[in-house]
Order: C-alpha cells, then structure tokens, then sequence
C-alpha cells in the first residue's frame, strides 16, 4: 500500500485545490473506463482529464517492453494536445523517449515501485533529459503502474509551477495509475489470449473465419451539443479502422467529404465523429435529410426565403445553410435532391453564396460541407439524374462504410453498446443474450445493417424475450434458429463491463484505504479528502469490505 511517506523528494503539502477537484476527475476517467477497453484510447480520455483538472504541462504512460525491459512512452497528452503515440508507435517517438530500469526517474520508480515527486527537476541529478526539457516543466510526479502487483509503466505529470502538487492531487494520481491497470487489463482481455488473437466473436464459436479483434471500443469524441450516442465511433474491424484514419486525416481541413454506404450502415455517425474533430467542432452542426423533404421545399429549407416570396411567407427565414454558418452541414441522401436544386447547389459549394427564395442579394457564407447517400452517384450521372459538376465537387474525399456483413467482429461490441444503452433508457436490468442466441445474432445477415440491430437489441430488451426476437425474423433469414444450433456450450468469457466494473472497485478500494490511513482512520477527515459525504464513505467502506481496524 503506497502511503505519503512512501512518496520520495517531499512531504506533501495540504489542499491547496478546491475540494472538487478529485471527485469531477473520477467523473471524467470513469466514463472513459466505462466505453473504452482500448489502452491508447482509454489513456488518451485519461490524460487529457488530468492535463485539463490538474493545468498540466505534459502527462504519459511508459510501459515496460517484456523483451528488454526498458520503458518506452505508450500515449503521452499535453497543453498542446500532442499525442506521441497511437498503435503502433512512430519510429521518431519510440527512439530516445526509453528508459533502463532504475535510471532516471521514471527508471527508479520502475524498479523501486515507489512515487516520486520532483519539486524542481532542473534541481534534480536523477532527471536525465534535463537538455530536452519543455522549458514550462518545473516540477513532475511519477507514479508506478502495476498488473498483478508487478510494476509494468509509470505514469509521469508534469507542471510548470514549483511544488504543483497537493495532497489531493496525489490521492488522484494514486487513483490514476489503478484506473490505467484496468484499462490495461480490459485492452488485455480483448486482444491475446495466450499469445494466439482471439476475436470477440470465437467467444461464441462462429462458424465463420473473423479478424483478431483490435484494442478498441466504442471511441467517444466530444462536440458541442451532441447526445452520448451521436458520438460513438465504433473501428473494431480493419476496415473501420482504415476509416478513421482518413477522417483523422481530413478533419481539421475544409475539404468537403462524400460518404456512401447502405442505408443503417452509421454514415452519420462516421460524419458526426468527423466533425467532432474538426476545429469547427465548437461551431453548428446542421443536418439535413434530403429525401425526407418534398421537393418543392427542399430549395426554401436549404437556403432560406423572403418576407413575401411565396404564399404563407408571411416573415423571412434563413435556410440551413445561414444556421450552418462557420460550421458544418451534412446533406443526406444526396442523391434525392433535383436537378436544378442541384445547379444551386454548386453555386455554394463553388462560391460559398446564395439567395434566398424570393431575395435579390446574394449571402456569403461559411461553412464546410459533408454529404452522404446509398445510391451509386456514378451510375447517376451516366443516367442524367445527378450533375457530374456537382459530383466532382462533393467527391473530393470519398468514404464507403461497408455493411455490417462485411464487418461483423463489431457485432458483440455493437450489442454490448445498445444493450447497455436501451437497459438505462427504459430502466430495465441489462440481461446480456445467451450464447445460443448470440451465435444466431452473428451469422444473420443484417440486411438492415446497424440500425437494424439497434431496433433488434432495443426490441429484446423491451419485450425481454429473447426467443421471440431470435426466432421471428432473424431465423426467417435461414441461418437457423437458437434450438438448431447444438453445439456443445463454449467457455464464457467475463463481459467487457464485469472486467471494467470489478477494477473499478478495486481501484476505489485502494483510494479509500489510502484517504483512511493518512486520516489515521478519521473517516470524517477522509470524508473531506475524498470529496464525499460522510454517509456515502460509510457506504463504500460496506461495499468494498473495509473495516476499521481494532
């Protein structure tokens, strides 16, 4: 148990932060924990809590290399919102940031399994790239990051400010370097058993050849306004991945971007998840369903009308194109909209202006463009249906997000999701499928891609009978029914959110203990360290076993 005298170059100092500052940082990293088994991900949320709570300068996590034994940064955030390392790690990253266990500091804590906290590093002989130093670092904590009670990483946080850290911020780096182990454990469980890729779908014993399964989960990006579910990026596949490598590549740019798929495959999603990381992602995000309009409304929709431009225009109104202004727009179904809606339309995009219906001057405007549709635009335009100039226009970047069918290792992780979602929303206990029923789930076709697994899990969770979902239209496809598939019942794993919720409460456990034994066990004193109430410490104690001592 690592208590305040085991925390090396000086004593801590008392709350010096308001005593919020623990508890909206568990807020932020639990949720993280919650919709991430990814390390890199899970890391990424993590580190940019603690560089936003804690106004940190730099924050990493080394782990060690089982071959040689030297730690290496995994992820590293900062003010600059750099990150060094994804999977796998850049050459120039991986050169040079590497340290030989009990050298330098983050070497020490390694081989010591210890924290240190460094008032002033430029002031202490064991810091080893004093010559590379961020001329803002001043001082640094490393924490030790542990996996069966070895020391496997350290966690390193760095401040501009002399003797940054309290006694508070300790408790949470403490907290920290527990919740990192179990991000670790669940990245773990989800990519190699002994050695050997085992994919999340063998756990049901599909008859069906399937990609190793990679790090990764459900990945949540922040934008402005954006329910929970509008913000999952869902890359467990290759094909996915390679996805979100091209948005990650295009969305701090202007470009504007075609996305084309079946209907349900998540183009929105894949949209919204592109937006959230442009830089206009503090700016509107307008959406506009072409198909779902009458024609004859689309022009006034999009672009606005007059005072008097038509009967009924009884005051003007902008279009969404004027709402979308420094922001972005997403057009879908593209495909849908006329022919010469579809010269206006171009105007816009090459001139970034219009007029209203009914208007006689024209409006500049700023905004990015993004658009989706199902249907073959090529074979549109060799048809006359659609503009080959406004097709070349919207296809600078073009996107396909390929059917479920295509993708289908994302199938368990989907249902996961959605069952975990629809469980909340209509308050009912979250009843996970049977393996039975699981197999049939994984061999279906799902012609109706994502969405028509989301109503499926949300109808099962609703009506909470599986065999009436599994054996109405799902078996109507001829991939069998539950009781034709007898095969002998495989070994279950533990679910992703049983590993997540258990190191949950073992972390918790640990800060507990911690806050009681620097209290001397004043459970009201470690109340207030912890930023709890008294009744909810008493609780806690209950939950994790915790006793005073005699």
């Amino acid at each position: 148990m690592m208590n305040e005298s085991t925390i090396q170059g000086r004593s801590l100092s008392s709350h010096t932060k308001n005593d919020q500052t623990l508890l909206l940082l568990l807020r932020k990293v639990q949720e993280a924990l919650v919709l991430m088994p990814d390390f890199t991900l899970g890391c990424k949320v993590i580190l940019d809590a603690l560089v936003e709570q804690f106004d940190a300068e730099n924050c990493s996590v080394m782990l060690k290399d089982p071959d040689s034994s030297t730690l290496s940064v995994r992820v590293a955030r900062g003010k600059k919102d750099r990150m060094y390392a994804r999977s796998p790690i850049p050459s120039e990253v991986n050169h040079g940031i590497r340290f030989e266990s009990g050298k330098g500091i983050a070497g020490l804590v390694m081989k010591e399994g210890h924290a240190v906290c460094v008032d002033n590093v430029m002031e202490e002989p064991r810091f080893l790239r004093r010559n590379e130093l961020d001329s803002q670092v001043t001082s640094l904590v490393c924490y030790p990051v542990r996996e069966g009670g070895e020391v496997i990483g350290v966690l390193n946080v760095s401040h501009s400010r002399r003797g940054a850290f309290s006694e508070i911020d300790h408790l949470a780096f403490l907290f920290i370097s527990h919740l990192i182990e179990a991000v670790l454990t669940a990245s773990r469980l989800f990519q190699t058993i002994d050695g050997k890729g085992v994919s999340t779908s063998q756990r049901f014993v599909v008859p069906y050849p399937a990609d190793i399964l990679s790090s990764s989960y459900p990945n949540v990006e922040r934008g402005k306004g954006m329910p929970p579910e509008k913000r999952i990026f869902f890359s467990a596949s290759d094909k996915m991945k390679q996805i979100q490598e091209v948005v990650d590549k295009v969305a701090n740019t202007d470009v504007t971007v075609l996305f084309q798929g079946e209907s349900g495959v998540g183009k929105e999603v894949v949209a919204l998840f592109l937006f959230a990381n442009s830089s206009r992602r503090d700016k509107p995000f307008v959406k506009v369903n072409c198909a779902a309009l009458p024609q004859e409304l689309i022009e006034s929709e999009l672009f606005g009308y007059e005072k008097g431009a038509f009967t009924g225009a009884y005051r003007q109104k902008p279009g969404k194109f004027e709402l979308a202004h420094q922001g972005t727009i997403f057009l879908d179904e593209i495909s849908e909209i006329s022919l010469p809606l579809q010269a206006k339309l171009l105007r816009v995009l090459q001139d970034k202006e219009f007029c209203r219906l009914g208007g006689n001057s024209d409006r500049k405007v700023d905004v990015r463009v993004l658009a989706a549709t199902n249907k073959n635009l090529e074979d549109a335009v060799r048809k006359g249906q659609f503009r080959e100039d406004l097709y070349y226009r919207l296809n600078v970047v073009s996107i396909r997000i390929p059917p479920l069918r295509e993708r289908r290792e994302e199938i368990p992780i989907l249902i996961d999701y959605f069952l975990n979602s629809f469980s909340r929303k209509y308050d009912r206990k979250e009843r996970p499928f049977s393996s039975q029923g699981m197999k049939v789930l994984l061999q279906h076709s799902w012609p109706g891609n994502v969405r028509e697994l989301e109503n499926t899990v949300q109808r099962y969770v609703v009506l909470g009978d599986e065999r009436a979902i599994l054996d109405g239209s799902l078996s109507a496809t001829g991939h069998g029914s539950p009781e034709e598939i007898n095969e002998e019942e495989p070994e279950v794993w533990p679910t992703l959110r049983e590993v997540q919720r258990k190191a949950l409460i073992e972390a918790e456990s640990v800060l507990i203990r911690e806050a009681l034994q620097r209290s001397n066990w004043e459970r009201k004193k470690a109340a207030r360290i912890l930023s709890i109430s008294y009744k909810a410490l008493l609780y806690k104690m209950k939950a994790c076993n915790i006793s005073t001592p005699l």
